[in-house]
């Protein structure tokens, strides 16, 4: 019966969301955030194959870029790569974090047996969300919400978004709501009916 109802669910949705190409693949907003209640979305997966020739130097950079965000929690957030072409982000959080996130990173990378010298110059951009508020919700296990919601399965940082992703396999607009009362832009959900229940302890 519960499956039969996901699937009629997830049937109107499909029909009434728009697809829309946001940071990381295409996904279904099957509910958009509102002031009292978190976004809700349906992965579809990439738009196109992503090419791994030439990408060495940039996981490189953005290993540096992430240690920055480690070393100044409070000004930057987490790091994350753009392709065709690849591009290094560099999110910043305060005006304090843009001149920490703008300085180039250079190095070696000997991927394929010849050193190769880089220089990557990133592209910085403002977001809501810093390192520290968005780590601090992922390792609180003591306070643990939404970990401890039951239709939660997992949780994640996606940097893209700058947001926690809440998984789930179903929800119900008082999660949507108790979610965006406790934590406001830092959640959002990822819906799949599919999904094997796994609640986190």
């Amino acid at each position: 019966m519960r499956l039969k109802a996901g699937l009629a669910l997830f049937a109107v949705y499909a029909v009434t969301a728009v697809p829309v190409c946001l940071p990381g693949g295409w996904r279904v907003i099957v509910q958009p955030a509102a002031d009292d209640a978190v976004e809700v979305y349906y992965a579809l997966g990439s738009p196109a194959p992503r090419s791994d020739v030439g990408i060495g130097p940039f996981h490189q950079a953005v290993q540096a870029a992430q240690r920055r965000a480690e070393s100044y929690p409070h000004d930057l957030a987490p790091p994350y790569l753009l392709y065709a072409p690849y591009r290094l982000v560099a999110p910043y959080a305060t005006p304090r974090g843009q001149q920490l996130a703008s300085p180039p990173i250079s190095g070696v990378d000997t991927a394929y047996g010849k050193p190769l010298p880089y220089r990557i110059v990133p592209q910085v951009r403002p977001v809501r969300n810093s390192q520290t508020a968005l780590t601090t919700l992922t390792e609180d296990r003591e306070h643990g919400r939404p970990i401890d919601e039951p239709e939660v399965s997992g949780m994640h940082i996606e940097p893209e978004l700058n947001r926690v992703v809440v998984e789930t396999n179903a929800f119900s607009q008082d999660l949507r709501r108790r979610l965006a009362k406790r934590y406001g832009g830092l959640v959002t959900m990822d819906w799949d009916p599919w999904r094997r229940p796994m609640h986190l302890r």
